[in-house]
């Protein structure tokens, strides 16, 4: 079947009900926030969002400003620490990855929610 033919949101949906939003990966959030909307759109209250790994690219930042917490299990600075512990990657790498982190902390979004929606 064609992704545009599908449903996006599936289940039943009782209005006024809470919802969580669960991703793998958030960079800018706009995903996140996406799906937050497509959610109001039909009433549902999206109050948080986890996520499995925030890249630190300024998603929290963005997904937070439209009123979702965001959580995560793990930040990438987490993720690489780890890794190194284990001796899977150098500290070179390490520093290359928060060097980007740095450079490239504030991924914004190109649009903001449809107030009419929150």
């Amino acid at each position: 079947m064609d992704m545009c033919l599908q449903r996006q949101i599936e289940g039943v949906i009782v209005q006024n009900s809470s919802c969580l939003i669960v991703e793998d990966v958030v960079t800018s959030g706009a995903s996140v926030l996406e799906t937050c909307a497509d959610l109001r759109r039909v009433r549902l209250k999206v109050t948080h969002a986890v996520v499995l790994l925030d890249r630190e690219q300024g998603g929290r930042g963005n997904v937070e400003k439209e009123g979702v917490a965001l959580h995560s299990v793990l930040t990438m600075t987490q993720l690489m620490h780890y890794l190194f512990e284990a001796r899977k990657v150098t500290k070179a790498t390490v520093e290359m990855v928060k060097d980007f982190i740095r450079e490239n902390n504030q991924v914004r979004v190109a649009e903001k929610l449809d107030p009419a929606v929150s």
